[in-house]
C-alpha cells in the first residue's frame, strides 16, 4: 500500500470527535434528521472511520435495509419494517459523512446515492401494496398506494428539473432559521419518511398513505405555482 494512503488512514483514525463533527457538518438539513438521525449517523461514521469500509458500501447496505423494510411491510410486520427504514435512512446520512471524513467523492458515489434513495422508496411502496393485496383490503387502498407513490416520484422529478433550471435554490434555506450552525431545510421528505416510521409502527399505514397523497399533490401544485411566476418574471 502506498505511503500516502497509510498516512491518510492514520489521520482518519486519529480524528477527534470535534473534528469529525466539523468535517461532516452540512450547510443545510431537515430538522429531525439534523437533531436526531444525523447524531446517530455520526456515531456510526466514527466507528466506520476506523475500518476500510467505503461510502459506496454503506450506501449499498442502506439500499438492502430499505429492501428489508419493504419485505417486512409486505408481511405485515410494520414495527420491524420501520426499524429497518430508520436504519436505511441513518446509513444514507452516514455514507455522506464517511465520504466527507475520508475525503472520498466520485460521480458514481453520487449516482448510487441518488438511485438508492429512489429505489428505497419503491421498495417501501411495493411492500405496502403487497400487504394490502395479501390481506384482501379494499382495492381502493391498493390504488391509492400506487397513485401516492407515482405522485411522490413525480414530485421529486419536478423538483430535480426545477433545480437544474435554477428555479429553486439547492439549499432550500428558511431565511434565518438555523440550529447548530446548520440552516434548516423544508420539504416533504421528512413527513414521508418519518411518517412511515411512526404511523406504520402502530399499524396506521392507511393514515400515512393519505398523508402522502396530500403532501405529493400539494407539492406538485406549489412547484407549478413557483415555476409559473419564475418564467413570468423572466
Amino acid at each position: 500500500m502506498p505511503s500516502f494512503y497509510i498516512e491518510a488512514f492514520k489521520k482518519e483514525k486519529e480524528m477527534t470527535w470535534t473534528e469529525l463533527r466539523k468535517k461532516c457538518q452540512r450547510e443545510s438539513d431537515y430538522i429531525i434528521t439534523l437533531l436526531f438521525t444525523n447524531e446517530v449517523s455520526l456515531i456510526t461514521t466514527w466507528v466506520l472511520l476506523r475500518t476500510s469500509v467505503t461510502p459506496n458500501q454503506v450506501t449499498i447496505v442502506s439500499i438492502l435495509c430499505a429492501l428489508s423494510c419493504g419485505i417486512f411491510y409486505a408481511s405485515g410486520m410494520f414495527l420491524w419494517g420501520s426499524f429497518f427504514l430508520f436504519i436505511s435512512h441513518m446509513l444514507d446520512c452516514a455514507d455522506g459523512n464517511l465520504a466527507r471524513a475520508k475525503g472520498i467523492f466520485s460521480p458514481f458515489g453520487r449516482w448510487i446515492d441518488f438511485i438508492g434513495n429512489r429505489t428505497g422508496e419503491v421498495f417501501i411502496f411495493l411492500g405496502v401494496t403487497f400487504y394490502f393485496y395479501w390481506t384482501k383490503e379494499q382495492t381502493l387502498w391498493i390504488i391509492l398506494t400506487l397513485i401516492g407513490s407515482i405522485f411522490l416520484l413525480l414530485y421529486y422529478y419536478v423538483v430535480d428539473i426545477a433545480l437544474s433550471l435554477k428555479i429553486v435554490k439547492p439549499k432550500q434555506r428558511i431565511t434565518s432559521v438555523s440550529l447548530k450552525g446548520v440552516h434548516v431545510k423544508w420539504g416533504i421528505m421528512e413527513p414521508v419518511l418519518y411518517g412511515f416510521i411512526f404511523f406504520s409502527s402502530f399499524g396506521w399505514v392507511k393514515i400515512q398513505i393519505l398523508l402522502i397523497l396530500f403532501l405529493a399533490i400539494s407539492g406538485l401544485v406549489y412547484q407549478a405555482y413557483k415555476t409559473y411566476f419564475h418564467f413570468k418574471s423572466t
